[in-house]
């Protein structure tokens, strides 16, 4: 009887699926790319996990802010900018050679309230959204590689969303983003920003219809921040190099800027085996190959939007489990960590 019990436990450790791979650490993955590896920072645990900082150091060689440079918290006053914090990060960018990637300037969320409530005439709004927008690109200007500078304003049926900006200031504030942005750094490139690209056509359609007409008419707009949260169910990878190649043929540089591929997109229960995450890895490493199709030229880099599942914001917004991400929540290798350093 216990000799039966020993067996089967043996046989349940042993078919337990992995999650984790045991794939080296070194090379990292930027030093196997051509173009940048980033990842969204956060700037606790840089601060105050050793094991998030040594693993985002290690392998990352551009980084976006996850949310300290978003209104609500760069600008909480309307005549006070909370620098210190992305002043903190560009610091440890800057000592550790990576770049930084401003997000986000303009956006209907995360909005101060002093900002959804502020009552003034036309003018007045334009003379906030301006100051908004120039004050921080003036106290970065030179240090940040490029800006998010609006981020998803169109509606997934290809409209513009009703958002306050677009209420007081009208479509055209845009394009004026970009200007006031364009003036308060020059050297910056500028970046639209949107999720499901890769999913919906007519979205995609609408916003390079957009992009297009401002860059012909002289706009500084130099990309497309393709999103990218997917899953390994969808989107199908001829929809995604769809996406990707009518960006780059459009001229501009594409940035997967917020890429995570979940595991269990339609929630419930959940559990996960090898074949889960053998389906991740290759779906990333599709990803990947189909973004070194475009121009190199016009490969702006691959952002990961967390490090790892523990960081991940899908299993909180969507209130289900997940694992969407290059490590595990102990910081482990997964097996989608060791497709990405073959595909690279």
């Amino acid at each position: 009887m216990y000799r039966k019990l020993l067996i089967l436990l043996i046989l349940a450790v042993a078919c337990k699926p992995k999650q984790t791979e045991s794939c080296a650490l070194q090379p990292a993955l930027y030093q196997l790319s051509d173009f940048p590896i980033g990842c969204a920072v956060d700037l606790n645990k840089l601060d105050y996990n050793p094991t998030y900082a040594q693993l985002l150091g290690q392998q990352f060689n551009q980084l976006s802010p996850e949310n300290i440079m978003k209104p609500e918290h760069i600008h909480p006053q309307p005549n006070y900018y909370h620098w210190s914090e992305v002043d903190s990060l560009l610091s440890y960018c800057q000592k550790e050679h990576k770049s930084l990637h401003g997000h986000t300037l303009i956006w209907h969320q995360q909005l101060p309230p002093w900002m959804e409530e502020f009552e003034g005439t036309t003018a007045e709004w334009e003379a906030m959204f301006k100051d908004h927008i120039q004050s921080i690109c003036r106290h970065f200007k030179g240090k940040v590689r490029a800006w998010d500078v609006v981020n998803e304003a169109f509606n997934e049926d290809g409209t513009l969303r009703n958002s306050i900006w677009k209420q007081h200031l009208g479509a055209a504030y845009i394009e004026k983003a970009f200007r006031y942005a364009h003036e308060a750094d020059p050297d910056a490139l500028l970046f639209y920003n949107d999720f499901n690209l890769a999913i919906n056509p007519k979205k995609r359609a609408a916003v390079l219809s957009l992009l297009k007409n401002l860059k012909q008419r002289g706009l500084a707009l130099d990309g497309i921040g393709l999103q990218m949260h997917i899953s390994i169910a969808f989107p199908e990878n001829r929809v995604i190099e769809s996406a990707f190649q009518d960006f780059s043929k459009a001229g501009f540089l594409v940035h997967i800027s917020e890429l995570d591929i979940s595991v269990n997109p339609y929630g419930g229960d959940f559990q996960a085996g090898a074949e889960i995450w053998e389906r991740q890895a290759q779906k990333l490493a599709a990803v990947i190959s189909l973004y070194k199709q475009i121009e190199n030229s016009q490969r702006y880099g691959i952002t990961f939007w967390g490090l790892s599942d523990a960081d991940s914001w899908i299993p909180s917004a969507f209130n289900r489990k997940d694992y969407p991400l290059l490590f595990d929540g102990n910081y482990q290798a997964k097996a989608a960590y060791c497709k990405m350093k073959e595909s690279l």
